[in-house]
């Protein structure tokens, strides 16, 4: 046999192994290898939609898209949950990977910046930034329990 043949053989054995071995972990996706397989969307409430595009890009706005006119919640969101019209967020900050690089716009997570959100649904506004205790006036002023747990967005 040619050893071109025999390459090629080599490669269809692995991808039908592979795709046999994810079809058993995850019995909804047959090819669950490449780009994309962690990737989700998760329906919130009024008509937004928690999308995770990629490991950075993880942010909460409406399903049918949205415009400069629409309140989002942007990445990195962390931790998640949903009250009435409400929806609350713990969010990583993002920064530039390489500053000096114009070129290089990708971002990473930023350890020293973490904020809360807070987005009315109903009324199209967004309340962010907040700091833990601006975060738990807002939750207070707006009549949302102030033990409400933000979960993890893989949990959620």
């Amino acid at each position: 046999m040619n050893k071109y043949v025999k390459i090629v053989l080599f490669f269809c054995g692995l991808i039908v192994a592979i795709s046999i071995v994810s079809f058993f972990q995850n019995q909804r996706t047959l090819f669950a290898f490449g780009p994309g397989v962690q990737d989700f969307s998760k329906k919130l409430t009024g008509g937004y939609t928690l999308y995770r595009n990629s490991a950075h890009e993880i942010f909460a706005a409406p399903d049918d898209g949205w415009n400069s006119e629409a309140s989002i919640i942007p990445s990195k969101i962390i931790n998640i949950n949903v009250y009435n019209e409400f929806i609350v967020a713990e969010r990583q900050g993002l920064k530039r990977r390489n500053p000096n690089d114009s070129l290089d716009t990708y971002e990473i997570p930023d350890e020293s910046i973490k904020d809360f959100w807070i987005l009315n649904t109903d009324k199209n506004y967004v309340l962010g930034n907040l700091n833990k205790t601006d975060f738990k006036r807002k939750l207070d002023s707006l009549h949302i329990p102030a033990g409400i747990e933000l979960v993890d967005i893989y949990k959620y």
